[in-house]
């Protein structure tokens, strides 16, 4: 598995890596809004840290946004707690916890086209 970056750093070239994740080019994303609104890394992209290799743990489809983006409430986590894959809400409780989350860091429901669409 690791024979292409043993390539990649005997011929000093960059890796080409595979996306995984991939949106389609008229999708504007940016993860930065994303994690310092307290979206953890899990969320989108599952446990990758239990994954021998990376792959697809959600359909990031404009539905599958939409339905986060509709109610991000029991998304949201603490910012510094955005890595952390085995973070779990207090006593469970997402919805409470990702309400007063979204209050702090003035989270609100985008549903507007122009939100992903640019």
């Amino acid at each position: 598995m690791l024979s292409k970056v043993r390539e990649s750093f005997m011929e000093n070239r960059p890796i080409v890596w595979t996306k995984v994740n991939d949106v389609p080019d008229f999708v504007y994303f940016n993860h930065s809004i994303h994690v310092s609104k307290g979206v953890g890394c899990v969320t989108c992209h599952g446990r990758v840290d239990q994954m021998a290799a990376v792959e697809k743990a959600k359909p990031l489809t404009m539905g599958w946004c939409l339905d986060c983006h509709r109610n991000p409430a029991p998304n949201l986590r603490p910012v510094e707690e955005v890595t952390n894959m085995e973070w779990t809400p207090p006593e469970g409780d997402a919805e409470t916890s990702g309400k007063a989350l979204a209050e702090r860091y003035d989270v609100h429901t985008r549903t507007s086209c122009t939100t992903c669409h640019r």
